[in-house]
């Protein structure tokens, strides 16, 4: 999976963009081709220095990013950096799009009274934020 979006991204970095605007380009792909899409995206945007703007509905995608705007009826609902924005997990949803699937575990735990933090975005993070709370007396 992700033969034809990679060929795709090719034929358009062929034009020298200085920006690329990519929209759900990861949609139809299985798990391991999304990664592999974004993966050469952002190695795209960390060593040629295109800016990459990445329409997507997959919050672990969305949590890689450097910047977050959440559109809503056109219009900018929430921006910030992907740890501002996915720590207001109750507006986020509100929206009626959903978290990281650590940040929503993060958040539950939270809610039966875990002193984790609330901006915790990847699994690595999580297991961080828990091993000491295991190893207390």
């Amino acid at each position: 999976g992700g033969q034809k979006q990679r060929v795709a991204v090719a034929g358009m970095l062929a034009m020298r963009p200085s920006v690329l605007i990519l929209d759900e380009a990861t949609a139809m792909l299985d798990p391991s081709g999304r990664k592999e899409v974004f993966r050469t995206v952002r190695r795209l945007n960390r060593e040629a220095g295109i800016t990459v703007v990445w329409i997507t509905h997959f919050m672990e995608e969305a949590a890689q990013a450097d910047r977050l705007l959440v559109m809503s009826d056109g219009a900018v609902a929430m921006q910030g950096t992907p740890r501002e924005v996915f720590r207001q997990v109750q507006a986020v949803r509100a929206l009626g799009l959903d978290v990281p699937p650590m940040t929503a575990l993060g958040f539950s735990l939270r809610g039966n009274g875990l002193a984790l933090p609330d901006d915790i975005l990847t699994l690595e993070e999580m297991v961080e934020a828990l091993c000491p709370l295991l190893h207390k007396p």
